[in-house]
């Protein structure tokens, strides 16, 4: 669930149709006010699996969406936000159960396990796979999913789709962060750990994927994104405030919001105290589409 925390904005009297000034972080800078139904709702572009309705997809997981395609300038729908990848939802797999054999040619997808144990089998590679686990399915590679044990197998499961003259890898890329030495220093307080892959995955879009957290009660650097970015940011473990254009917003496990790719939105997640935070860092950035 996401709660907006006490900021209230100045409404009264505002003319809906007037322009809204550039944000300005210095203290000489005009006074800038909120101007409901001008700037930028935030509210659209951050969503949880559980306001989502289940569907069976990938041969028998059932999954939620948490962020589906759109205009990320202009949203019509919460959530639909999406212009690179094709899907970002959350996935399941009860215990005892199995997938069905699944494969797509013209999609890829990367799992990362949230909780619970299993194992993928694809072609003649079988792995097994727990927290912090992550796995990518290339193009045209049939795989399935196995959860032997009795707890659900909890997952993220990230499609894009590939284009002509793209040659996909012919086998699945295993990982984990718990393997990663951490990477200190971005955005102030941002602590990354990449995932150590027995094989490089081959990504159509120039995107990846990182685990990040931060130190108790710290905070990372406002900025913003410009167009030609997709950056997501799944709340993985503990509860953190999000300072998210002029709002402050709470984040829990299973909530992610995309950056508004328009240079307008500065974010910064908190961490408030009282326990590890941790992040699925999902980056994509098209530099051509750069404004």
């Amino acid at each position: 669930m996401l709660f907006y925390l006490g900021l209230s904005g100045f409404s009264l009297g505002q003319d809906k149709n007037q322009k809204a000034p550039e944000p300005s972080y210095a203290e000489a800078g005009p006074a800038v006010l909120r101007h409901p139904g001008v700037d930028t709702d935030v509210g659209l572009y951050i969503n949880h699996w559980r306001d989502s309705a289940p569907r069976e997809e990938h041969g028998g997981l059932v999954e939620r969406d948490i962020l589906t395609p759109g205009d990320p300038q202009h949203p019509g729908v919460k959530g639909a936000v999406l212009k690179y990848i094709k899907s970002y939802r959350y996935a399941v797999l009860l215990g005892g159960a199995g997938t069905a054999p699944f494969r797509r040619d013209d999609r890829q997808t990367f799992f990362y396990v949230m909780s619970g144990e299993g194992r993928i089998e694809a072609g003649q590679k079988q792995a097994e796979a727990a927290e912090g686990t992550a796995v990518f399915v290339p193009a045209g590679r049939e795989f399935r999913w196995l959860n032997p044990g009795r707890a659900p197998l909890e997952m993220i499961a990230v499609e894009e789709a590939t284009g002509g003259g793209f040659e996909p890898s012919r086998e699945i890329s295993v990982g984990s962060y718990h393997d990663s030495r951490p990477i200190v220093g971005a955005h102030w307080a941002h602590i990354a750990r990449p995932f150590a892959y027995d094989k490089e995955p081959t990504f159509y879009n120039p995107m990846g994927f990182i685990v990040v957290s931060l130190d108790d009660f710290d905070i990372a650097q406002p900025h913003s994104h410009p167009p030609g970015a997709e950056e997501i940011w799944l709340q993985l473990k503990g509860r953190s405030l999000l300072f998210f254009g002029n709002h402050l917003l709470r984040q829990e496990p299973g909530a992610a919001f995309l950056v508004p790719p328009n240079s307008k939105v500065p974010h910064a997640s908190i961490h408030p105290g009282g326990g590890p935070v941790l992040w699925l860092y999902m980056g994509c950035r098209r530099p051509e589409e750069e404004k």
